[in-house]
């Protein structure tokens, strides 16, 4: 009976060798699949760190290097090695970058506006170095059109007394149809939800480059679930038309998280109270898409420019007019 029984259970299950060639093709689908993973996941990176590249080579070769008094290091960090700081400038490179500012429309002071700003590496931010100086502020990627560094835009914006207007000001004046509200984002995010009222110019559009540093940036984004995108560089332009020529009609610019001025934090301790203390994550504010947008509306003569406090977001949060 124990023989018996041995043989009709052999028989009801399959030999172990029929089992594995069973399962043998859904674990061949479910390796090659985390071996595919795993080669997308590492081209992915390879190409980030190739296209991280780009910034460093579009600068001059006089701005690669940190001088401190005598000594002189290199870069720590390709962020850093993208800000030229240095102490001893040449006359010769900071003439070239005086005129590349012209060129690009721009006053060639910007050049001292950057003075006493450092990048921190460590912690990503800008810090204040009065020690620092710049022979070029024009980063000039190969990949996207060339941009100016955020020190200098913050200080232009700062000496232009730039103001930052809160949300329940702003609504009052669109709803006395006294200002022109102009949301700078891209134009899907205006579709999906917007301030009820405002016109929709991008700052940013799609890239548009047909380089091969063009195309290895939109494949290396487009893994990434990112966007690619570079500044309009007929933003001024499309503003002007959208409030019909008249540049000293009141604006007010705004974007997602609005960014700020301001580099003090308030407080309600009795030492801090009446002043607030500074705080070293905003010694140039918060840049944002609005800020740079503001920028570039003041360079091109626009003279009654203002900001949004707080963005879209904080607009959205108070349960203000929205459209969709």
């Amino acid at each position: 009976p124990r023989r018996q029984l041995h043989k009709r259970e052999r028989m009801l299950s399959p030999p172990p060798l029929t089992f594995l060639s069973q399962r043998r093709g859904s674990c061949t689908t479910t390796i090659s699949a985390l071996v595919l993973l795993l080669v997308g996941i590492s081209s992915t990176v390879l190409f980030g760190a190739m296209l991280g590249s780009v910034q460093l080579s579009g600068l001059p070769s006089s701005s690669r290097n940190v001088h401190f008094g005598r000594t002189m290091r290199p870069c720590p960090t390709r962020s850093m090695s993208k800000r030229a700081v240095v102490v001893h400038s040449s006359s010769s490179v900071k003439e070239d970058s005086r005129k590349r500012l012209i060129e690009m429309g721009y006053d060639p002071s910007l050049l001292e506006a950057a003075a006493g700003s450092k990048w921190d590496p460590t912690f990503q931010r800008w810090v204040r170095d009065e020690r620092a100086q710049y022979e070029d502020i024009i980063i000039t990627p190969k990949a996207g059109s060339p941009y100016i560094i955020w020190p200098a835009i913050f200080q232009v914006l700062k000496q232009k007394g730039l103001e930052s207007l809160p949300t329940s000001e702003v609504q009052q004046l669109l709803e006395a149809n006294e200002v022109t509200v102009v949301d700078v984002r891209m134009k899907d995010q205006y579709a999906q939800s917007h301030v009820k009222g405002s016109v929709n110019v991008p700052m940013f559009r799609e890239s548009t480059g047909d380089g091969v540093w063009d195309k290895l940036k939109r494949i290396v984004n487009a893994a990434l679930l990112i966007r690619s995108t570079e500044r309009d560089p007929e933003f001024p332009q499309k503003v002007m038309e959208a409030v019909g020529g008249k540049t000293d009609r009141p604006l007010v610019l705004y974007c997602g998280m609005g960014g700020s001025m301001e580099t003090k934090i308030e407080s309600n301790k009795k030492l801090y109270k009446d002043k607030g203390y500074e705080d070293v994550d905003k010694s140039f504010g918060r840049e944002s898409r609005s800020l740079k947008a503001c920028f570039e509306l003041i360079n091109a003569g626009f003279t009654n420019v203002k900001h949004l406090k707080g963005g879209f977001s904080t607009w959205k949060y108070e349960n203000r007019p929205v459209e969709q």
